[in-house]
């Protein structure tokens, strides 16, 4: 269960941003539902961890075979009991408003993935300590010997520190029950992805372009991607 909920995940995020074909510009995607948040860290449900890694990253990922890879960590080293995790951050990377990439995002987005309104909290749980080596260095150090700390961790998306205080989302999106508190990360993303979110109305449409300041290089040739919830009808 394990591997298909993985695998599940790897393709939603393939979906866009591996989306190719000669001619295309634009594409239109068509689902049967909608993702519940933009908050990164709100939810743990598939398809909306898998709709946000096209526009969040986290320092490690998963390729199509699901074998874990550098994303916005170059390289990482353990320590020789596994209990502590040095990553070392790629440098030059830019979030889509131009932002630098930094450490101090990385801690930001710990602090705020652990937090206890926050869905994907799970994913981080084995970790006690998350610390600033320098300005492209961090280490977490976990409880007990964790050898597999890095197949939680591609799930941990890495948001924007200073836009996410300059516009009040350092607070997870929350919908529980009569309980609603909607962060602003909820309605629109900022992230180091592939693509940037131009476009949000929820249960109508989302619409994508790709991230200009991405540090990867695109395999598609897409100028715009717009996903659209298709409602069926109860039979």
């Amino acid at each position: 269960m394990k591997r298909i909920l993985l695998a599940a995940t790897t393709a939603l995020a393939m979906v866009v941003a591996g989306a190719t074909g000669v001619n295309a510009k634009e594409l239109r995607w068509g689902f049967q539902t909608d993702t519940d948040s933009l908050d990164p860290h709100a939810h743990a449900v598939t398809f909306t961890i898998g709709f946000l890694g096209n526009v969040y990253e986290g320092l490690v990922r998963r390729d199509g075979d699901l074998k874990i890879k550098p994303a916005l960590a170059e390289s990482w080293t353990v320590s020789d009991d596994a209990t502590v995790w040095r990553f070392n951050l790629r440098k030059g990377v830019k979030f889509s408003n131009g932002n630098d990439f930094t450490a101090d995002d990385v801690l930001f987005s710990y602090k705020r993935m652990s937090d206890k309104d926050a869905q994907m909290k799970i994913a981080l749980a084995s970790i006690k300590e998350a610390r600033k080596v320098g300005d492209h260095t961090v280490e977490f150090i976990t409880h007990a010997p964790n050898p597999i700390l890095t197949g939680r961790m591609n799930g941990f998306f890495i948001m924007d520190k200073e836009w996410s205080e300059a516009n009040g989302a350092t607070k997870v999106t929350v919908m529980a029950g009569d309980t609603q508190k909607v962060s602003p990360a909820g309605q629109t993303a900022m992230g180091t992805g592939p693509f940037a979110i131009t476009e949000r109305t929820a249960q109508v449409k989302t619409t994508l372009v790709p991230n200009k300041s991405w540090w990867g290089k695109a395999s598609h040739n897409l100028t715009k991607v717009t996903m659209t919830p298709v409602k069926q009808d109860a039979t």
